[in-house]
C-alpha cells in the first residue's frame, strides 16, 4: 500500500523504560491512547510484555490491535550504574526486526534517547514522553550546557550559585541530579535527542508548571536544534488515577494476594487527617542515618504514622532502627517493609500528611489526594521537584539538610512533621494543596488544559501517514 493510505486507527511504536517510576505513567499513557483509538506496539522486556498481555486480556486496551515485543533484557540483567548502555546494545542488535512501515509515529521515554536516529532514518516522527515535570524537562534539554558550564554538585565553586541557564535560575547545583557527571555522555546525547524531537509530552499540567511552560514558549531557542523545527509542547498530565470511593478503597485491600487489609483496618481506626504517611520510593533504601533521624522525630512528636521502610538486603527493622523503637511506638504507628498500593492509600481519610522523597509520581498522587507534603529528596530530579513544591507552589514543607541529602538531625525532622500535621501551623499549606487538587481535576476534565492538550496531540499523530 502506498504511503498516505491509512486503514483503521493510527498506530504508534512505543518505547518505554522498564523502571517502575517511568513505566507506571507510560502505562497510563497507553490506556489514554487506546481510549483515543490509537493502536500501538510496545517494545519492552519479557516481564513487562507479560504484564501488558494480562492487561490486554482484561480489556484495558479495548478492542484495539495492540502487541508487545520483548526487545530489551530483563531489569535483573541490567547492571549499575546505568541500564542505558545495555538497552542501547539491545536496540542496535534487534531494531532491524522492526517494520517501520507499520507506524505513524514513535513515542519514547525520555531515557530511550538512542532511538532517535532510527526514527529519522525510517521517516517517522518521534515524540518524547517526559515522565516528570517541566523543570526537569528544562534541565534535561539543557543538560549538555549544564555539563559544559560546570553546573554540577561536584563543582564547589558553583555548588551554591543560582544556575544562569534559561528557566533554571530558581535552582543551584544542590538540587540537580548527582549522577549528571557520571553519565556525562549519555546526558549530553539525551539533551540533543530531546531538542530534535517532534514533540515533548509532559506528565504535568499547566496550573502546576505554568512558569516553565511559558519560558519554553517565550524562549524557543531553549528547545531549538539547528535545522530542525522546535518540538511541540504538550502538558497532558498528571497520568495518575483519580481518587477512589471509600468502597473501592476497601475493595482494593480484599483482592486475592493483597496484604493491605491490615493497613486499611489500622487506618480506619485513626482520626481524620491525623496520620503521617512516610514513603521514600521503591528504588533505594533509606540511609541508616535518615532512618534513625525519622524514628527519633516520630517519637518526639507522637504523631500517628504509617511508615513504608525499604531496607538494604540482609537487614531487619530491629537492627536498622533505634533499639526498642517498634515496641515503644506500637500504639502510635506501623513500620511496613512490603510493597503497598501507595496511590490508593494516600486517598484514605485518615492520611493527613506525606513525608516523601519527591519522586514525581508520588507528588502527583499526593496532590491528587489533597495531601500536603514534607519534602525529603534523595536522588535524581527530586531536588528540583522539592524546590518547586516548597518555594514556588507552597504545597510542601522542606526537611532542611545542611549540604547533602540526609545531612540533618531528628530535631529538624520533628519540626517539619509537627508543622505539617498541626491543624493551625500547616493550615496554609493544606489549603494550597487542596487548591492544587482542584486544579488537577479541572485540568483532566473534559475541556480542561490537559484534556485539550492530549486531544491536540491525538489529532496531530492521527494525521501522520503510514504504509499499511
Amino acid at each position: 500500500m502506498a504511503v498516505g493510505s491509512v486503514r483503521g486507527p493510527a498506530r504508534a511504536l512505543l518505547v518505554p523504560v522498564q523502571a517502575e517510576g517511568h513505566f507506571k505513567p507510560f502505562l497510563q499513557l497507553m490506556r489514554r491512547l487506546a481510549k483515543s483509538r490509537i493502536s500501538f506496539t510496545v517494545l519492552c522486556n519479557q516481564e513487562r510484555c507479560d504484564e501488558l498481555s494480562r492487561f490486554k486480556a482484561d480489556g484495558q486496551f479495548g478492542d484495539l490491535e495492540v502487541d508487545f515485543m520483548p526487545l530489551f533484557r530483563d531489569l535483573s540483567k541490567l547492571t549499575p550504574p546505568s541500564p542505558f548502555p545495555h538497552m542501547l546494545d539491545d536496540w542496535k542488535h534487534r531494531s532491524k526486526e522492526i517494520d517501520p512501515s507499520r507506524f505513524a509515529c514513535m513515542i519514547t521515554d525520555m531515557f530511550t534517547y538512542f532511538v532517535h536516529d532510527d526514527a529519522v532514518k525510517w521517516g517517522i516522527p518521534k515524540y518524547t514522553f517526559i515522565s516528570s515535570g517541566c523543570y526537569t524537562g528544562l534541565y534535561l534539554i539543557q543538560a549538555d550546557k549544564i555539563v559544559e558550564e560546570g553546573w554540577l554538585f561536584s563543582n564547589l565553586d558553583k555548588r551554591h550559585q543560582s544556575i544562569t541557564l534559561p528557566g533554571l535560575e530558581l535552582f543551584s547545583p544542590l538540587q540537580l541530579p548527582r549522577t549528571t557527571l557520571k553519565i556525562e555522555q549519555i546526558i549530553q546525547e539525551l539533551a540533543v535527542a530531546l531538542r530534535k524531537s517532534d514533540g515533548l509530552l509532559f506528565n504535568s499540567f499547566e496550573a502546576f508548571d505554568k512558569e516553565p511552560l511559558e519560558i519554553m514558549t517565550r524562549q524557543p531557542e531553549i528547545t531549538q536544534f539547528p535545522g530542525k523545527a522546535n518540538p511541540k509542547l504538550f502538558a497532558i498530565g498528571p497520568l495518575v488515577s483519580l481518587p477512589l470511593s471509600s468502597e473501592n478503597l476497601h475493595g482494593l485491600a480484599s483482592k486475592p494476594g493483597d496484604n493491605s487489609r491490615e493497613i486499611i483496618d489500622w487506618l480506619d481506626g485513626q482520626r481524620k487527617s491525623s496520620v503521617l504517611f512516610i514513603s521514600l520510593g521503591s528504588v533505594r533504601p533509606l540511609p541508616e542515618t535518615g532512618a534513625i533521624a525519622f524514628a527519633e522525630a516520630l517519637e518526639q512528636t507522637g504523631v500517628p504514622f504509617f511508615w513504608v521502610l525499604r531496607l538494604p538486603p540482609g537487614h531487619s527493622v530491629e537492627e536498622y532502627l533505634p533499639p526498642g523503637f517498634e515496641a515503644r511506638t506500637k500504639m502510635q504507628g506501623i513500620v511496613w517493609t512490603h510493597w503497598v498500593p501507595q496511590e490508593q492509600l494516600l486517598q484514605h481519610p485518615s492520611i493527613g500528611g506525606f513525608l516523601s522523597h519527591c519522586g514525581w509520581n508520588s507528588l502527583m498522587e499526593a496532590i491528587s489526594a489533597g495531601v500536603p507534603i514534607a519534602a525529603c529528596p534523595m536522588y535524581a530530579e527530586q531536588g528540583l521537584n522539592a524546590k518547586q513544591i516548597v518555594d514556588v507552589l507552597q504545597i510542601a514543607l522542606e526537611i532542611k539538610y545542611k549540604e547533602d541529602y540526609f545531612d540533618f538531625d531528628s530535631k529538624t525532622v520533628a519540626v517539619a512533621i509537627d508543622t505539617l500535621m498541626d491543624e493551625h501551623k500547616g493550615a496554609k499549606i493544606r489549603q494550597n494543596v487542596l487548591n492544587m487538587q482542584t486544579a488537577i481535576f479541572e485540568a483532566v476534565a473534559e475541556g480542561g488544559t490537559s484534556y485539550r492538550s492530549f486531544e491536540d496531540f491525538i489529532s496531530l499523530i492521527s494525521n501522520h501517514k503510514t504504509d499499511t
